[in-house]
């Protein structure tokens, strides 16, 4: 009697329906995979019980799908599914016993390192322990209350989002990290058991939780395989939303426990972070282009499974029919399928590429610092043994391709479809000229600018800036400080959006020093003027009246006095006088003869015109003090603050700034031009200008100087601020906006653009490590 196959009796299977249609999601616990199949094809299997023989079963199926089938149909299916582990065989048991299943279908080295997943332990007892705690808590008034505390951290987030804001110096200090360990370690063992929690509450098991590496960053993972096996959509997205559902309560209640704790203090950091570490972890969780949560959500949402592989596999399907010709059948999908495979493939695909690049760009950075160019070919032969397997499939892949190009001859529209295509890329690569810029952001600044500002020291500071052709930089300085506390006022006398001219006064530096100065050395003058004019006057007669009866006063004052030297001599001739006596008398007449003398040169004083050189003298010191006079005046005059240019005043505040006079006629623009790219920039090159304050306006530019050394170095290396001029007529180019500068080099082949990009990445390490 023959053996027919037989279906294995562990396999999983339910139903759901799909655009109208019902279809089985059936479950192989052996290798823990799941397939959907529909109707017929399930029935198909069913009937596969090991004795009836495949004309029966192909007639079968006849009978109930009116479908063409025949017994070898049914034979083709039954090796299909021999190659799944799906029938009761000596393979299936070897894979039991062995795994070989894992063995067979072994992934890529390069796969496997976007993918380390290592199983932690079977959580069945504690879920069912979780699951009966939960139960009591699944009902529309609690849901209604988690929904007003998600609400509520919602708002106090918003309110207090700088400081929850990622600023790595703050949160990656050693006081923090232990907290952040703590704090993430909660976090995803919550999230984790919400999945699984939900999974059981809705009949399905979860057989394994543990730790995987995820695109190269650490990841939790709950096996929710047993979803696809619930009938009911909504289930299903229940299970996958859990995690981000109670991640967000997490999220929540910590942002309120933050609020109501003592900022500083460990639970109100604890919770800080926490809060922190649930929006970032949140947001790349949904990201539905890795397979996380919000990957099986969308999978959930499209009804279908293996989303992923199934879009790169109908991708590749369509590459290789559509653009290579392969003679490959197509994969038959409908046209919402269609859609949401290419979209889904396409945007994986870029993410993936990008994600991968820049790994690699960090790798190749870090053994080029460290090895030099050593480093790179280091890198590279990691590179070609992990991706081994994928380069012998694209060389086995190019094999076939030519291969199937062989057979071109017999399909000249093909053929002739494919020279045309490559006659249009290398017509696109080499002979289409494209444009060749050198582009960066860049701020508007004045082509002429004059600021008056107050700096640190106490110092009035005056700046002159030209830009342009002909860059000019003129600082000058007062002093706004004295040591006697005297007062500087510094008074402005125009207005903010004035506009003034060359030479126009637009502030006053007043100050109380110079003014008592002036007043005294006035006041001085006075006096030297007055005694000038008491010198020149002629005597007065009264005054010359008194002078005479002073000198006759005076005289009879004398001759009284010799009188009495006269009898004090003779009487101390006889011994009558004592000597004492006549020296008294002697003292008296020598007063009384220096008195006279002192009166009689008044008189004569008063009597005789001013002599020429004391009025020479006065006259002397009169002008000396005109000249101090006049000094302090051009000094106060000199206080007076003048613009040398036209333009606009701003009355910015800001550093200091007392007055600024900007002329914005044309504006100056600072493109930061590589050193690599320096060569290809010329005066007179035109430049293209979009700014984000008018965004649908370009403005038109051109380069006016470019610069001998570098502003700065970076890692990426030297920039090179190449001033470009903009007319600015309608005034509408402030100074401070921002935007987009592009310096039109010229044309260049796509080609050459390429080519030049490429080797703008490369170190120059690269090139001289030998």
């Amino acid at each position: 009697m023959p053996s027919y196959a037989k279906l294995r009796r562990d396999l999983v299977s339910s139903s759901t329906e799909i655009d109208g249609a019902v279809v089985f999601n059936v479950k192989d616990p052996l290798t823990g995979t799941y397939f959907r199949l529909r109707e017929p094809e399930f029935w198909l299997i069913n009937q596969l019980d090991g004795e009836t023989a495949y004309d029966v079963v192909a007639r079968n199926f006849r009978d109930k799908f009116d479908l063409a089938i025949s017994a070898e149909n049914v034979e083709q299916f039954v090796g299909t599914l021999e190659k799944l582990f799906f029938l009761e065989n000596a393979r299936s048991e070897q894979a039991v016993s062995r795994r070989s299943y894992g063995a067979e279908r072994r992934q890529s080295l390069f796969s496997r390192l976007l993918f380390i997943k290592l199983k932690a332990f079977d959580p069945t007892r504690l879920l069912n322990r979780l699951t009966s705690l939960y139960r009591p808590f699944h009902r529309w008034y609690w849901v209604v209350l988690q929904m007003a505390v998600i609400f509520l951290g919602a708002g106090l987030l918003s309110a207090n989002f700088s400081y929850f804001a990622v600023n790595l110096i703050d949160i990656f200090n050693i006081g923090s990290i232990v907290t952040i360990i703590l704090a993430f370690f909660i976090l995803v063992t919550l999230h984790e058991l919400a999945h699984a929690v939900i999974c059981r509450y809705h009949g399905g098991e979860v057989k394994s939780m543990g730790f995987l590496l995820l695109y190269f960053q650490p990841c939790f993972y709950t096996d929710l395989s047993d979803a696809w096996l619930f009938e009911n959509k909504a289930h299903r997205l229940a299970v996958t939303w859990a995690g981000p559902y109670f991640q967000l309560l997490v999220m929540a209640v910590a942002i309120i426990v933050w609020r109501v704790t003592v900022i500083g203090t460990f639970p109100n950091e604890l919770a800080r972070l926490t809060g922190i570490v649930c929006w970032v972890t949140l947001l790349f969780n949904l990201n539905p282009l890795i397979k996380l949560d919000g990957y099986y959500l969308l999978s959930d949402w499209v009804d279908i499974p293996n989303l992923r592989k199934k879009s790169f596999a109908y991708f590749g399907n369509v590459i290789r029919r559509r653009l290579l010709g392969w003679p490959v059948a197509a994969v038959a999908v409908t046209s919402r399928q269609r859609r949401i495979h290419l979209t889904y493939a396409l945007l994986a695909l870029l993410y993936s590429v990008f994600l991968i690049a820049y790994v690699l760009v960090l790798l190749s950075r870090f053994m080029m610092a460290k090895m030099g160019g050593g480093g790179l070919i280091l890198l590279a032969l990691v590179l070609i043994f992990t991706l081994r397997s994928n380069i012998a499939d694209f060389g086995r892949g190019i094999i076939k391709h030519i291969v199937y190009m062989k057979q071109l001859t017999k399909r000249p529209l093909r053929l002739i479809t494919y020279i045309v295509i490559l006659a249009a890329l290398v017509i696109v690569l080499f002979a289409v000229p494209f444009p060749h810029r050198v582009s960066g952001e860049v701020k508007v600044l004045p082509l002429e600018e004059f600021v008056l500002s107050i700096n640190d020291l106490g110092y009035l500071e005056t700046r002159y800036h030209q830009g342009g052709a002909m860059p000019d930089n003129k600082v000058s300085f007062l002093q706004m400080s004295t040591d006697d506390m005297s007062v500087l006022d510094l008074l402005p006398l125009v207005k903010d959006g004035q506009r003034v001219g060359p030479g126009d006064t637009i502030a006053i530096l007043s100050s109380s020093q110079v003014a008592r100065e002036i007043v005294a050395e006035a006041s001085e003058l006075e006096r030297l003027e007055g005694e000038l004019d008491l010198l020149k006057a002629p005597p007065k007669e009264h005054e010359i009246a008194e002078a005479e009866a002073d000198v006759d006063a005076a005289s009879a004052n004398y001759e009284q006095r010799m009188r009495d030297l006269n009898r004090f001599q003779g009487l101390a001739a006889k011994g009558l006088a004592a000597t004492e006596q006549m020296e008294s008398a002697q003292s008296a007449a020598d007063i009384a003869g220096a008195e006279l003398a002192n009166k009689k040169s008044r008189l004569r004083l008063l009597q005789s015109p001013p002599r020429p050189e004391e009025e020479a003298v006065l006259l002397a010191g009169i002008e000396k003090q005109k000249a101090r006079l006049r000094f302090l005046k051009l000094q106060e005059d000199a206080q007076q603050i003048i613009t040398p240019i036209e333009g606009v005043v701003a009355a910015n505040r800001s550093r200091g700034n007392v007055l600024t006079v900007i002329n914005n006629d044309r504006v100056e623009l600072l493109v930061p031009v590589s050193d690599f790219n320096i060569g290809l920039v010329a005066v007179g090159q035109p430049v293209k200008l979009k700014v984000r304050s008018y965004p649908g306006t370009t403005f038109d530019g051109e380069v006016v100087h470019i610069p001998k050394s570098a502003s700065n170095l970076d890692e990426g290396g030297a920039r090179f601020p190449v001033s470009v001029v903009v007319p600015n007529e309608d005034m509408i180019l402030a100074d401070g906006v921002t935007g987009y500068a592009k310096i039109e080099i010229g044309t260049a082949s796509l080609f050459n653009l390429i080519a030049r990009k490429v080797a703008s990445l490369v170190r120059v390490e690269f090139w001289s490590w030998w």
